[in-house]
């Protein structure tokens, strides 16, 4: 956890210069000599603590803000925002201290918390607060998108970005060049002043971007391969191996012995478990957004209708029902009904050579 606070060190060192430095600016304003004379005069040991009571009064008036919020909403962050915990502790434990942002620099690093308001998701906080859905997630390791609770505290930076925890062999460069950002950036971020980092380093990466994987499965657009196996026929016109007219595949298949076990490719709702036409032993799944997978060809189902189930649960095991020409999983994805490609789908691409 204390590696974290390298982040923040150097900003501390800099908050009694720039309290006065604010304070005098305004007194130019109000009253040239006055303020900057009762400063002068104080005992030295006293000086910090008056600038900083005056500080706050002159941001209350501009309408400054605090980088954290107050005693009172540290009872309310989200477990998951370990970054804001670890900041929280180190207010609460006098390490830490307020930071004014009106006199930071535009491009600084800088965090605050919001309270998630009724109605708010992923999308609609990413364009109130002016950060991708990406910074969001990653900063508030969330895992599921439909988690996000009323009353709940998230943490927000001022920059877009993710976080990012160093890897052995990791070196700037390489991260950079990952993420496709600068070097520099990294290090204006983080206030680096060597070049070296070390295994288990938690970097802040302006403007980088999650991998498409991980954004899909907390926005529940990711779905797991049914299962492994050759790759006999895929999506679109075919040859029928019945008929040997051209005809259309609604899905791929993929071959494997009877009996091999299949698991559901998403979360969702059974719509239906058993015999239906050329599918042979079949389960159609019903997923959230007008999403439906489809397992034909069954040797066995091992749900009903009406069962919930989650990705990776077993449902049923490969074999021949049906209109079929041998042993192999018939898969499907559909949304509101229609065929699409699975291939195309986040998660389900096709590995390399013939296999699936």
């Amino acid at each position: 956890m204390n590696d974290y606070k390298h982040l923040f060190d150097k900003k501390w060192k800099r908050i009694h210069r720039d309290l006065n430095k604010t304070i005098k600016q305004i007194g130019r304003k109000r009253n040239k000599f006055a303020l900057l004379n009762l400063i002068k005069y104080l005992k030295p040991e006293l000086t910090f603590k008056i600038s900083f009571l005056l500080s706050i009064l002159v941001m209350c008036f501009v309408g400054g803000s605090f980088i954290f919020s107050s005693f009172n909403n540290e009872k309310k962050i989200n477990d998951s925002s370990f970054i804001g915990k670890i900041k929280i502790d180190e207010e609460l434990n006098g390490q830490g201290g307020p930071e004014v942002t009106a006199i930071e620099k535009q491009d600084s690093l800088k965090f605050y918390f919001y309270q998630i308001q009724k109605g708010d998701s992923l999308y609609t906080l990413s364009k109130k607060l002016g950060v991708s859905m990406d910074t969001i997630i990653s900063l508030n390791k969330i895992t599921d998108a439909h988690s996000l609770s009323e009353g709940n505290d998230i943490l927000v930076p001022s920059l877009d970005g993710i976080i990012y925890t160093v890897k052995k062999d990791d070196t700037l460069e390489k991260i950079a060049s990952s993420f496709k950002i600068s070097v520099d950036d990294i290090r204006d971020a983080n206030e680096l002043e060597e070049e070296e980092i070390y295994e288990g380093r938690i970097l802040f990466l302006p403007n980088a971007k999650l991998p498409e994987s991980e954004r899909m499965k907390v926005l529940d657009y990711y779905f797991l391969k049914p299962l492994r196996g050759r790759y006999t026929s895929g999506f679109g016109i075919r040859r029928d191996p019945f008929t040997g007219l051209k005809g259309y595949h609604t899905g791929i298949d993929i071959a494997k012995p009877t009996g091999t076990p299949v698991y559901a490719s998403k979360d969702g709702v059974v719509k239906f478990a058993g015999w239906s036409g050329g599918y042979g032993l079949c389960i159609f799944i019903k997923h959230q957004f007008g999403y439906e997978t489809v397992y034909g060809h069954l040797s066995s189902v091992n749900v009903k209708e009406g069962q919930t189930v989650k990705a990776g649960q077993f449902v049923g095991r490969v074999g021949n029902s049906g209109r079929s020409t041998g042993s192999h999983l018939h898969f499907e994805v559909r949304k509101f009904g229609k065929p699409l490609n699975p291939l195309r789908v986040s998660g389900l691409g096709k590995s390399r050579g013939g296999w699936y």
